[in-house]
């Protein structure tokens, strides 16, 4: 996502794809009405052995597995219920302790509501913090017009409720906390939405408004400086973030905004059928059941062992040598190779 050219391949559009359809195959890891299953014994029987394997009587591995992810998931739970009544401390103190104004103040032309904005010494970064619907400024010195720029990018956020977006990924987080890829997801899905807001914030402006906005971003990274912060960015929404290779492909894909307006559609069709095709077979475990195959043939005795009998009626009939068996659709035992005897 944050490859040098990637911005020349797709655009916000397609990003939102990814995270909607991720997501919800996330919350939803179970198979599809169209699933068809493949039977492999080389590799899913042996991880079924492990996870069936009794550690003590009756308790399996997979029964401590299960164990361990749901104490992780405590853990987890945990974790994020003191992040969000430290966040309402937080949001409290700020308040109390913060020069308050709203955006009219500051912008003559604006799309209501109209946010309080809080002037603080608290917070490292223009941001939106917890869930209160308001803005919080660093105090240092922004002109007026990277304030405007500010406030807009920090309105967008506001608007799409990318604080509630988080909280979407902190869960599946604590629901996959074994899973190390979820923290890649979650650190890309927070990029996604900065660069959401960046193209909302940008979409009715000139190419020179447009440039003028991405310097701003350039010049607040200058401003800020970015000291440990015990706000979590999972109840926080930046304008910067830490990260200069983000910073750098927010402003390349500003700088690019007029080259590529949207993704191939084509491309973003494809897209919404991969989690579709990737569902469409999965492979699991095989077992014979001793009991249930006595008296039986495999495929290849049955082809060897019997012959077809085709009457002059055109039926057919199943022939061992001692006795014979009416047959209503010989087809698949034809295609199979199967001896036939015309009567």
């Amino acid at each position: 996502m944050t490859h040098e050219k990637g911005y020349r391949l797709f655009r916000a559009d397609l990003l939102f794809v990814l995270v909607v359809i991720t997501c919800f195959r996330l919350f939803l890891p179970f198979e599809l009405p169209f699933t068809k299953t493949i039977a492999l014994p080389s590799i899913m029987n042996p991880i079924m052995s492990f996870l069936n394997y009794e550690i003590f009587h009756q308790l399996k591995v997979s029964h401590i597995l299960i164990i361990i992810w749901l104490i992780g998931v405590l853990i987890g739970v945990g974790r994020y219920v003191q992040n969000i009544i430290l966040a309402k401390k937080l949001e409290a103190k700020i308040i109390q302790n913060s020069h308050c104004f709203k955006v009219s103040e500051f912008l003559d032309c604006f799309i209501y509501p109209d946010y309080d904005v809080y002037v603080t010494k608290y917070v490292p970064s223009p941001m939106v913090f917890g869930f209160k619907k308001c803005i919080l400024i660093p105090e240092i010195s922004f002109t007026e017009h990277e304030l405007s720029n500010i406030l807009n990018h920090e309105m967008q956020h506001l608007k799409q409720h990318d604080i509630l977006f988080k909280q979407v990924t902190s869960i599946l987080t604590i629901l996959y906390w074994w899973f190390p890829p979820i923290y890649w997801l979650q650190k890309c899905i927070n990029f996604y939405i900065e660069v959401r807001a960046d193209e909302k914030v940008t979409e009715s402006l000139n190419p020179i408004d447009a440039l003028d906005y991405a310097e701003t971003l350039i010049n607040v990274q200058k401003k800020i400086q970015f000291a440990d912060s015990i706000i979590s960015n999972d109840i926080s929404a930046y304008l910067i973030g830490e990260s200069s290779s983000i910073l750098s492909y927010r402003v390349n894909y500003l700088l690019n905004k007029q080259i590529k307006q949207k993704t191939n559609k084509f491309l973003l069709f494809f897209l919404f059928l991969l989690p579709i095709l990737t569902n469409s077979i999965i492979f699991e475990a095989y077992y014979e059941n001793p009991k249930n195959l006595n008296d039986t043939l495999s495929e290849q005795d049955l082809l060897n062992k019997n012959y077809l009998i085709q009457h002059k009626d055109g039926t057919y009939s199943l022939c061992n040598g001692k006795e014979s068996f009416f047959i209503d659709n010989p087809k698949s035992l034809i295609e199979s190779g199967i001896k036939v005897v015309k009567e």
